[in-house]
């Protein structure tokens, strides 16, 4: 559980300060209220951010979280071509973008992450490669 912001508009990139601390600020509180836990990280909507981010972030006390890969799940409804964007020349310390919502769907309704995820661990555990979370290799002092 982390923050990807609070209302999920595609104009984020736009904002100054006070819009960014009022958009992250929120999820925060909406985050902790729910789970019980404050978030570390925050994701920006597509990647998308601007010098405004970096010093609200500081202030919440919370870390910019990227990715590495990138499969577009949530546009492209072909399984293979979701695998292969996310495991051509993967390594160890590479971040996977992945979306447990808003899914793409395959030809038959599925979710194409239903269809991708356990494909994708496969690939990950022959590989000798570990899932972890961000919060796991990341601990704060």
């Amino acid at each position: 559980m982390e923050n990807h912001g609070q209302l999920h508009r595609k104009h984020y990139s736009l904002l100054g300060p006070r819009g960014w601390l009022r958009e992250v600020g929120a999820a925060q509180t909406t985050l902790e209220t729910i789970c019980g836990q404050r978030p570390q990280f925050f994701r920006a909507l597509a990647g998308l951010r601007n010098p405004f981010l970096d010093p609200v972030l500081h202030r919440l006390g919370i870390r910019l979280a990227s990715w590495t890969r990138r499969g577009y799940d949530t546009r492209n409804c072909d399984p293979d071509c979701v695998l292969a964007r996310l495991t051509h020349d993967l390594a160890a310390g590479d971040i996977l973008l992945l979306h447990d919502g808003n899914s793409a769907r395959t030809a038959s309704g599925q979710a194409v992450i239903l269809a991708v995820l356990p494909r994708l661990l496969d690939e990950l555990a022959g590989r000798k490669l570990t899932p972890v979370t961000l919060r796991s290799v990341c601990k704060r002092p």
